[in-house]
């Protein structure tokens, strides 16, 4: 006996974005460098060179226009234009930009794409995508808890401005109420601390990083200077910062790949009131041609993305009602861009233009929030017949099937959760040999903070095998979060005779004991813990298979 997790079949829950919201069109390259116009105009270039090299006529004289060494040298001088053009178009900074007075009004930009920086981060697993068990609002605006819009100036540090002014200011202001200009965070401290060499702008996720461990300290306590990013905090500064750490931070991607942005999540997150921060290509059209304009509506010539650079900006809301469907975002350019800094995106063109988005863990709860009752719904989904396996109670914290289920069959794990949780789960081999079945690869998330009903894993499913008539698989939810591996080396070093008794010996110091077990009425799992001194819920599942 064994349980394993296979791939899903191609496209299966997908989230499905009809909405174009008026794209098509090239998706362009990264970074700005668009390798179809790159393509395309190099054959005019080689084609100046047709026949124009060290050749010789019938007769044995030079043909006529031979250039010799003049044309290699011309060539290359020609491959370091293209180079610049659209090579270093998308690195770090974004060409400077002037306004029609001659004013510099978008200057530097500051952001960085790195695939292996994004892949460091874990990547979000989202509510099912059912309107009727997780219904979003088609209208979700955090305005209202984000500080007035400011310009990052001539300094590379959109990064630090869309993280910490805007996203950790709105997370603050969202959970206390409190006026985001009073609270605001200081972009500085950031930035100063995560900027790249020679002040070169910086990655989101070092920005998420640094925000978890060391947390932020407010504008007024660190203002911004646009000509310093060296100037660092003292002590203590440093120490108020560590009482501002974010909760956490996920990459909101289909898979556990860089690509395939997951708009869904993003609109999970903003209804939670938690920010995201993204990662995004512009020029052309975004710059000026947005001063005072709601909604941006890039042309074809935007779509090509040539001479487009990265920028960060922070998306603070969405509207299903903006033609079609737009996301809101809050940039760092002043109250000129957009209407009064804030401009919206239409979702089609938020995916094409989009590199990678990182949305914010709520805040933990405060004051009686703390004292939230422990519970939440557990049971096996069958993909196929989109229908429960039906579970039972079979004494303490035992479920076994009702109905034994066919060799081979696939489930996922859903979850309708009430307060933030992680989840865990292990199973024997047939030896009795625990080994982790989820998180199933390191880019998984086993936090549940978003509360509603999800199915995980998103691209894969949990399978019997075809040997033996029973499986086993041991969940544990908790509070706080685990070192899995090192609990599953508990589970292994236990003495006790089964796989249940060891499960629960290997969590025991953490594990509620006045925990309630019981059975929704569509055969899920159920548990309600009022222990606040105890994290840790376990149950372990007798699949009978036939």
């Amino acid at each position: 006996m064994a349980l394993h997790m296979v791939d899903d079949p191609e496209n299966q829950d997908d989230y499905v974005d009809d909405n174009s919201g008026g794209g098509g069109g090239n998706t362009g390259g990264g970074g700005g460098l668009n390798i179809g116009s790159l393509l395309s105009f190099l054959p005019l270039v080689f084609g100046l060179f047709k026949g124009r090299g060290n050749s010789t006529n019938s007769d044995g004289t030079p043909s006529k226009g031979g250039c010799g060494g003049k044309s290699l040298i011309f060539l290359l001088l020609a491959g370091v234009v293209i180079y610049f053009l659209f090579f270093r178009s998308g690195g770090c900074n974004l060409f400077n930009q002037t306004a029609s007075g001659g004013n510099k009004t978008f200057t530097e930009s500051g952001y960085n794409f790195d695939a292996n920086q994004t892949k460091k981060a874990q990547v979000y697993e989202g509510l099912e995508d059912d309107n009727t068990k997780n219904p979003l609002p088609e209208m979700v605006n955090l305005a209202a808890f984000a500080p007035s819009r400011q310009n990052q100036g001539k300094q590379g540090s959109c990064v630090a401005w869309s993280s910490a002014y805007a996203a950790r200011t709105i997370l603050e202001a969202a959970s206390t109420k409190q006026d985001p200009n009073s609270i605001a965070y200081s972009p500085a401290f950031l930035y100063n601390n995560i900027a790249l060499e020679d002040c070169q702008g910086s990655y989101i996720q070092k920005a998420m990083e640094f925000m978890q461990v060391n947390g932020a300290v407010r504008y007024q306590d660190f203002k911004y200077d646009e000509n310093d990013c060296s100037r660092q905090a003292n002590g203590s500064l440093i120490q108020q910062g560590q009482q501002n750490k974010i909760h956490g931070f996920h990459r909101l991607t289909e898979t556990d790949d860089v690509n395939g942005l997951n708009i869904r999540a993003v609109k999970e997150h903003l209804a939670k009131d938690a920010p995201v921060v993204i990662g995004m290509m512009v020029g052309g059209t975004f710059m000026q041609d947005m001063m005072g304009q709601k909604v941006w509506h890039p042309t074809n010539n935007d779509r090509n993305m040539t001479g487009f650079g990265g920028h960060a900006m922070c998306v603070i809301g969405y509207d299903d009602r903006v033609e079609g469907g737009a996301f809101q975002i809050m940039n760092s350019w002043g109250p000129q861009w957009g209407q009064n800094g804030i401009g919206y995106v239409r979702y089609g063109d938020f995916k094409e233009f989009t590199r990678e988005a990182y949305g914010l863990d709520p805040l933990p709860k405060r004051g009686a929030a703390l004292n939230a009752i422990f519970e939440a719904n557990v049971g096996l989904f069958n993909p196929e017949t989109r229908t429960n396996v039906a579970l039972k109670l079979a004494g303490g914290n035992l479920f076994k099937t009702i109905t034994p289920i066919k060799k081979g069959s696939k489930f996922k794990i859903e979850i309708k959760n009430t307060t933030e949780c992680y989840i865990y789960i292990f199973t024997p081999d047939v030896t009795g040999k625990s080994s982790v079945l989820f998180p199933y690869k390191p880019a998984h998330s086993p936090y549940c903070g978003i509360t509603g009903y999800r199915l995980f894993p998103r691209k894969e499913s949990i399978q019997a095998d075809e040997v033996g008539n029973k499986e086993q698989m041991g969940i544990v939810v908790s509070k706080n979060a685990l070192d899995y591996n090192a609990l599953n080396v508990a589970i292994n070093a236990s003495t006790k005779a089964d796989f249940a008794s060891k499960l629960n010996d290997a969590v025991k110091a953490n594990m509620s004991t006045t925990a309630n077990y019981g059975n929704s009425s569509n055969g899920m799992m159920y548990f309600k813990n009022t222990d606040n001194t105890k994290s840790i819920v376990a149950c372990v599942v007798e699949i009978d298979k036939q």
